[in-house]
C-alpha cells in the first residue's frame, strides 16, 4: 500500500492520479481540503499532521500494509521578508509545519516497516536547501532539516531494507493562481521568472519529472540508493 501524505496539494493529487491510475492500492492523507481529490478511489483520511497521536489513530489500521509512502506536506513562507524583517510567530509556523509532519510520518511509518523488513519512503526537500532562499529564510531552513531527517534516518534503517529519500525541487509548474494570491502571488512570479534566468534548461519542474523520480525511488528493485537528496532544477547555476 502506497502512502501519500499532503495528497491535496497539487504535486500530491497529481501522484494520487498518477497511481491511482496504475492499478496502485493508495491511502491518502489531506488536511482540511480535498476538491483535489475527487474521484480517488482510495481512503481519503483527514489529518492534522502536527498532531502525532491523532495521525497516529487514524493510521494504526493500516501501519502494518504501508509499504511506500510520499510525503507532500509543506508550507511555504507566506510573509516573505529578510530575516531581520520576519515576524517571529510566522517564522516559527513555518519551521515547525514543514518540519514536525515530516517527522511523525517518519515515526509513525518506521516501525512497521522495520518489522517486515521493507519500506521505502520519500520526502520533499527544496533546492532551496542547497541555496538558501532570500525573502524565505525559515523555508529554506525547513527543508534542509527535512533532507537531513531523510539523511540521518536513511542510515539507521537501510540495513533492513527500509530507503529514505529526498527530492529537492527547484520550481515546479503548477497553476500557482489556486493557492495564492495578490501580493505573494507575485513574489513568486518574480521568484519563478528569476529562477529561470539561473537555470541551464530555461524550463521549470514538471509534475511528470517528479514523478518519474518517485517511482524510482519507490521501487522495490531499488537496493542502494538511500539518504540522498535529489536535486532537480533545470540546472541551476
Amino acid at each position: 500500500m502506497l502512502l501519500i501524505s499532503g495528497a491535496n496539494s497539487q504535486i500530491g493529487s497529481f501522484l494520487a492520479r498518477a497511481y491511482q491510475a496504475e492499478g496502485r492500492e493508495l491511502i491518502c492523507l489531506y488536511h482540511e481540503r480535498k476538491q483535489r481529490l475527487e474521484g480517488i478511489q482510495a481512503p481519503l483520511l483527514q489529518a492534522d499532521l502536527m498532531n502525532y497521536h491523532a495521525t497516529e489513530a487514524i493510521l494504526q489500521q493500516y501501519l502494518p500494509r504501508i509499504t511506500q509512502a510520499i510525503h507532500c506536506s509543506a508550507v511555504r513562507s507566506e510573509d516573505h521578508r529578510a530575516l531581520a524583517d520576519t515576524e517571529p510567530i510566522i517564522f516559527h509556523k513555518v519551521i515547525e509545519q514543514n518540519i514536525y509532519p515530516a517527522y511523525h510520518i517518519l515515526r509513525l511509518l518506521l516501525p512497521a516497516m522495520r518489522a517486515q523488513a521493507f519500506g521505502r519512503i520519500v520526502l520533499f526537500s527544496s533546492d532551496v536547501s542547497q541555496t538558501g532562499l532570500p525573502m524565505g529564510s525559515a523555508y529554506a531552513a525547513a527543508k534542509a532539516a527535512i533532507a537531513n531527517m531523510a539523511k540521518s534516518s536513511a542510515q539507521e534503517n537501510a540495513g533492513m531494507d527500509v530507503l529514505i529519500n529526498s527530492i529537492a525541487p527547484g520550481p515546479v509548474e503548477t497553476a500557482m493562481e489556486q493557492d495564492f494570491s495578490e501580493e505573494y502571488l507575485e513574489f513568486r512570479r518574480k521568484y519563478f521568472s528569476a529562477h529561470l534566468q539561473r537555470t541551464a534548461s530555461g524550463k521549470l519542474v514538471t509534475m511528470e519529472e517528479i514523478k518519474l523520480l518517485t517511482d524510482m525511488l519507490i521501487s522495490a528493485k531499488l537496493r542502494n540508493l538511500c539518504g540522498e537528496e535529489l536535486v532537480i532544477n533545470g540546472g541551476k547555476k
